[in-house]
């Protein structure tokens, strides 16, 4: 009789033992559903929070159109032996305008000029011509390099 109390006892054991494994695994998944389900149905964006904002981007002037600018703003004969420096904070090229002279072109002003030109890949010598259009803005007519 022993022996069958033993066997109905750890029969009871066995059993204990598999709920408890069923239980450890299906509780917690049955909470997390029932967790998750809520939270997610009240889950909105949050529109305050900004990360990694990028600013917008700039336009990008070129060598050409600063030159023609330091051309076209300064008077020519008030122009010292130095020249004119000027710089692109763009592309971060810059110069020196030397040579400047103005002349009439079928009725139009022009002005005529070198200019030195340092970048990132050296130092070149150009030669360029800039004339008042029919509008009033300046055009850039030539521009080429030494």
């Amino acid at each position: 009789m022993l022996r069958g109390a033993q066997a109905k006892a750890l029969r009871g054991v066995k059993f204990v033992t598999a709920w408890s494994n069923v239980l450890v695994l299906a509780l917690p998944l049955g909470l997390a559903a029932c967790a998750s389900g809520n939270l997610l149905k009240r889950a909105e964006t949050d529109r305050s929070i900004v990360t990694g904002s990028i600013p917008k981007a700039t336009a990008v002037v070129t060598d050409e159109e600063t030159i023609r600018n330091a051309v076209t703003s300064v008077d020519p004969k008030g122009l010292g032996p130095d020249g004119l420096a000027w710089m692109n904070p763009s592309t971060g090229a810059s110069g020196q305008i030397t040579g400047l002279t103005e002349y009439q072109q079928n009725g139009h002003l022009c002005r005529r000029f070198s200019t030195s030109v340092t970048r990132f890949d050296g130092v070149g010598l150009y030669h360029g011509e800039a004339c008042l259009g029919n509008e009033g803005g300046w055009l850039l007519r030539t521009f080429a390099g030494s």
